[in-house]
């Protein structure tokens, strides 16, 4: 399971870490350490459900080991355990040396792979600034959207077992380790040549992703400079495209 190697990965660097600050929006949620290093993660509010109690320790995080707080994203048992705990992950990924790694020229997503004009590419989640610089610019662009019928380029999440094969690059929101169907779509992507993981939950831990099929993550380095700014933005529910600018996107590739 991926998220059990990132787990594995970020452990050590969590060894000793506390949970300074939380905070949770409409859209987003952030996770400070007591290090001064931050994570954030997409909020996925319509998978909630009908709950008085979405977070059973909500008012009691701060202080809390940062280690017990990674592990609800493999034992959470609801989407903000989990965004809660991938957070945590992804406040700790070693952004100095894939710093170093990191082109600076390919850090969006869709410029991080070549794209061929006779390219059939899927987007898993409705991914705006990818679905923007690629329609009209491929030859059939699938967009897979958990809910959506059929309609146009949308098509719902049952059609991915018999259109991702026609794939060639696919495009995938890092929700999908929150709501756990990363590994069950990654079987249909049976011929692409790239897949790429996109979105502020994107754990930037390379090495867990290796033979998973995904070839590049790219995800975003929030900047402790900014951290005012990015919980206060969340705190009065801000979107990515009113944060982005606190962060440093980074796209790194993944050694297969």
């Amino acid at each position: 399971m991926i998220l059990e190697r990132v787990y594995d990965s970020a452990r050590p660097r969590l060894a000793g870490k506390k949970i300074s600050e939380v905070r949770v929006g409409l859209n987003l949620m952030a996770v400070e350490l007591d290090d001064g290093s931050i994570g954030v993660t997409y909020v996925l509010k319509n998978e909630i459900g009908h709950s008085c109690t979405a977070l059973p320790h909500g008012g009691s995080l701060a202080g809390m080991p940062a280690g017990e707080v990674a592990g609800w994203a493999l034992e959470g048992k609801n989407v903000i355990d989990v965004a809660m705990g991938l957070a945590v992950l992804n406040s700790a990924a070693e952004f100095e040396r894939l710093e170093q790694e990191n082109n600076p020229h390919s850090t969006d997503a869709v410029f991080a792979v070549e794209i061929q004009p006779s390219d059939t590419v899927g987007v898993i989640g409705h991914i705006g600034p990818v679905i923007a610089n690629l329609e009209g610019k491929v030859r059939r662009l699938l967009i897979f959207e958990r809910g959506e019928q059929a309609s146009g380029l949308y098509y719902p999440e049952t059609a991915q077992p018999q259109l991702l094969p026609e794939c060639q690059v696919v495009f995938v929101s890092s929700t999908s380790l929150i709501n756990k169907t990363l590994e069950k779509l990654l079987k249909f992507c049976t011929n692409t040549r790239d897949v790429v993981m996109v979105g502020a939950s994107t754990p930037l831990y390379p090495d867990a992703f290796s033979g998973s099929g995904v070839t590049v993550l790219s995800g975003t380095r929030w900047l402790s400079s900014n951290r005012n700014a990015i919980l206060t933005g969340i705190s009065q529910c801000a979107g990515m495209r009113q944060i982005i600018r606190y962060g440093r996107k980074m796209s790194v590739k993944v050694k297969q």
